[in-house]
């Protein structure tokens, strides 16, 4: 039975008051704490068994890339296991890891591309480009609060080692700056003060062995029903999130560490770095329930369990699944991606056993025995000294016969061509090849050719990288609902700068959902930043960036700051684009009911254009008839502008009248 059938209600044993229940099911029916946790951990159970396979091929995965090669997958057992080798002094077994470079030069390629979020706005509207800017400002907030860089570097290695990588958002009420501060106490002890915090956005990473869908084969984390996580905590950190006290005990968890267990060459035992098990000390197991929304649960459902204990039972944190997978290579119809090194694993093992064989032929040809004719040396003398030593005069019967090194067959050169075709098969297996390997073709090329190689190898490469910016999309879009739901004007405000009061009282009041943004990352493995600074003058050149006037756009210059990493042009903020801020806030006061005061310094002209386009704008209408005082007032408003555009003109001319008739009496004088 799946544990949503058991919340459904078909559970098949019903327990009598007064038992402690935490809720109740579709039924109607009481679902009691313990049931419910004893369900909850046995559909766990149920689906680690399921999982167990796919655990086995990362945990190889690991090994391989760590340098520990010489292992393999018992599935029958369920384990890794050291390949059968019988220790031979003249017969090598060592390891030529040639998987730990490309993979490094991936991660290398990968890391280079910018993952930073964007919001764009829907339509040309004056609203959807206040919301889409003040967006962009949460999101690039939230980038540099939580460390997202510095946690992407993380996640591209478990997805590049395991194929996926899990992300978590959620809105921590104990994080954000304190606004206020209350004593708790029920009088008989000393009361304690608590801190009230504004809350703020948290991002952790989960690594697929925290991770049980519902579905093995339900490719997408959206259509899952449900997801389970179990996670390591210490006690501490338990009773900080949840507020509870538990006992902690010895837990393991998945870490990487040294992995004494590697062998290598003549069977000796080296520690390398792989995906291994470890004893945490003091730390509890947390399994949490992850349900998504639903007709019946339009917010979705939550469960936390510690132990045995229930600690939290209610909705998701803003109604949306938080959990977000990114893969490395997507497989149809798998929940879980694949890793390129699973590819790699048969190619390093031949490379392995090709090399081994190469340094056996050197290892023996060098070492030769020699043969001697019975009789020719004095072999109780030869044993004496220990062999024939360089440098030594050796005496020997000629009657008998001269000692000769054995000889050998001659070396095949198809052994280092099949071991140089292997190595070329690995790199274009990875996606790569030995321009990013080592900078350089092979064979040397000229400037057009390493150019086309250098586009496929981007390319290939950048298949990986759309994965992982598809899940940095959906991330924006929770990252961008957690805000909507738990973030206050105030709180906005302090993040986007109250310059842009009008777009911040636009983004607050209205709905944000996928329909109203839309998120753009830049690839530069598909299109290199080099090619669009190419891209950019060539356009420019030809003159498609400038207007009748021969005048260029400042979103026109601010792409080209960007581009040419000459700074951002928002921070030089000059004095129109304030003047248009403070224009665009006057129109948001009037859609609220509000007069603006007259601005001493205000330009008119720029006002009264900020204005005029509003007044043309389907919201203007949506003015006139929902609120025609204000429409009016709004109307009177722009009338003021022009009149003191006019009295500036007449003014003008008359100082001009006055100047003339000055220069016209110094000529008569």
């Amino acid at each position: 039975m799946a544990f949503w059938d058991f919340l459904k209600g078909n559970q098949p044993k019903v327990r009598e008051p007064p038992a402690f229940y935490v809720a109740r099911n579709e039924a109607g029916e009481p679902i009691y704490s313990d049931d419910l946790v004893s369900e909850l951990l046995n559909e766990l159970e149920h689906r680690r068994s399921d999982r167990a396979p796919y655990e086995l091929q990362w945990q190889l995965n690991a090994d391989f890339v760590a340098g520990n090669q010489n292992v393999d997958v018992d599935f029958t057992a369920c384990r890794l296991v050291l390949d059968e080798f019988k220790d031979n002094r003249v017969q090598e077994r060592r390891v030529y890891n040639r998987i730990a470079p490309l993979m490094d030069t991936r991660l290398a390629n990968l890391m280079g591309v910018s993952y930073d979020m964007f919001v764009k706005p829907r339509t040309g509207e004056a609203e959807d480009a206040a919301k889409a800017k003040i967006g962009t400002k949460l999101l690039e907030y939230c980038q540099q609060n939580v460390g997202f860089k510095d946690q992407m570097n993380q996640l591209l290695q478990w997805a590049e080692i395991c194929g996926t990588a899990f992300s978590v958002s959620y809105w921590d009420t104990n994080a954000g700056d304190v606004i206020a501060e209350m004593s708790v106490g029920d009088g008989t002890v000393e009361s304690k003060p608590v801190k009230i915090h504004l809350g703020d956005l948290a991002f952790g990473l989960l690594s697929p062995y925290e991770v049980f869908p519902a579905s093995l084969t339900v490719q997408n984390v959206a259509d899952q029903h449900d997801i389970i996580t179990e996670q390591v905590f210490d006690v501490d950190a338990v009773r900080d999130i949840w507020g509870v006290t538990v006992d902690g005990e010895e837990t393991e968890a998945y870490t990487i560490t040294p992995e004494p267990q590697g062998v290598s060459g003549h069977g000796r035992a080296n520690a390398t770095f792989g995906v291994n098990r470890v004893t945490r000390e003091n730390a509890v197991k947390v399994v949490t329930y992850y349900e998504k929304p639903t007709e019946l649960h339009d917010k979705g459902r939550l469960i936390v369990v510690v132990k045995d204990r229930i600690v939290f039972n209610g909705e998701l944190p803003g109604g949306v699944m938080p959990i977000v997978a990114y893969k490395s290579r997507e497989v149809p119809g798998w929940f879980f991606g694949k890793s390129p090194v699973e590819a790699l694993i048969p190619l390093q093992r031949a490379y392995n056993e090709i090399q081994n064989k190469i340094m056996d032929y050197i290892h023996v040809t060098v070492n030769a025995p020699m043969l001697t004719p019975v009789g020719s040396l004095d072999m109780d003398e030869m044993e004496a000294i220990g062999g024939i030593q360089s440098g030594d005069i050796i005496q020997y019967s000629a009657d008998r016969g001269e000692p000769h090194f054995m000889q050998y067959a001659p070396f095949s050169p198809l052994m280092t061509a099949q071991r140089d075709q292997i190595a070329q098969d690995m790199e274009y297996t990875a996606g790569v090849s030995q321009l990013m390997v080592y900078g350089q073709a092979a064979n040397s090329a000229s400037g057009a050719a390493l150019n086309t190689r250098r586009e496929i190898d981007m390319t290939r490469m950048s298949l990986t990288a759309d994965n992982i910016r598809d899940g940095v999309i959906q991330t924006a879009k929770i990252w961008l609902k957690l805000n909507k739901a738990y973030s206050e004007g105030y709180r906005t405000m302090l993040i986007s700068g109250d310059d842009d009061m009008a777009g911040i009282i636009t983004w607050c009041s209205d709905d944000i959902n996928s329909y109203d943004v839309e998120f753009s990352t830049e690839n530069e493995l598909r299109h290199s930043k080099d090619q669009q600074r190419e891209d950019f003058m060539a356009a420019l050149q030809m003159g498609l960036f400038t207007d009748d006037n021969g005048m260029i756009s400042k979103d026109i210059k601010r792409r080209a700051w960007e581009l040419f990493k000459t700074g951002n042009m928002d921070d030089v903020l000059d004095l129109e684009d304030q003047q248009r801020k403070n224009a665009r806030y006057e129109i948001t006061l009037f859609q609220n009911g509000v007069v603006p005061e007259e601005g001493k310094y205000d330009d008119d002209e720029i006002h009264l254009e900020e204005h005029l386009r509003f007044a043309l704008s389907n919201d203007y209408r949506i003015l006139s008839h929902q609120m025609p005082n204000w429409a009016a007032l709004y109307d009177q408003h722009m009338e003021q502008h022009k009149a003191r555009i006019a009295a500036k003109q007449q003014q003008q001319q008359m100082q001009m009248m006055q100047m003339q008739a000055a220069q016209q009496q110094q000529k008569q004088g």
